[in-house]
């Protein structure tokens, strides 16, 4: 074998070595993406699950809407399916139409301070979980009593 013909061997050999390694982190890079874009899916799919669970006890006349009951709560949710856990955080508050927090004002029976009531509930849920979560995720509703009620 000549000069030449070691010397484009050799170049071949860090071509190909340099186009696998560019491949290779793409596909990594696109895997990445995609685990970001499904762990984003399923938090929203989570938000929803709760927020619909609360419309439907509404609907059906479970509940009464008021902040107390929505107790504010935070769930360890493992979905052994898919090898991941989430945490769940659900918190209501009175709001005005806007979705702005009501004044809180002592209440001398309890001795604390307590949220003056309104028509208007605002409901967040709230998930972390796995690291390709990045950002927590939160979903937020404003419920409205109907008047007369």
């Amino acid at each position: 074998m000549h000069m030449m013909e070691m010397v484009l061997a050799l170049f071949a050999t860090v071509l190909f070595t340099t186009l696998s390694l560019t491949y290779n982190q793409a596909i990594w890079a696109q895997t990445d993406y995609l685990n970001n874009a499904t762990t984003v899916v399923q938090a929203s799919q989570i938000c929803h699950s709760m927020l619909d669970e609360v419309d439907a006890k509404l609907f059906a006349g479970l509940i009464d809407l008021d902040v107390e009951s929505f107790p504010n709560e935070s769930i360890l949710l493992d979905l052994s399916h898919i090898s991941a856990q989430y945490n769940v955080e659900r918190n209501a508050v009175y709001c005005d139409q806007y979705g702005n927090p009501t004044e809180f004002v002592y209440n001398e029976e309890l001795e604390k301070d307590v949220q003056v009531p309104s028509f208007y509930i605002k409901m967040t849920v709230t998930v972390t979980g796995p690291s390709y979560l990045r950002h927590p995720y939160s979903m937020t509703r404003i419920y409205t009593k109907a008047l007369g009620n």
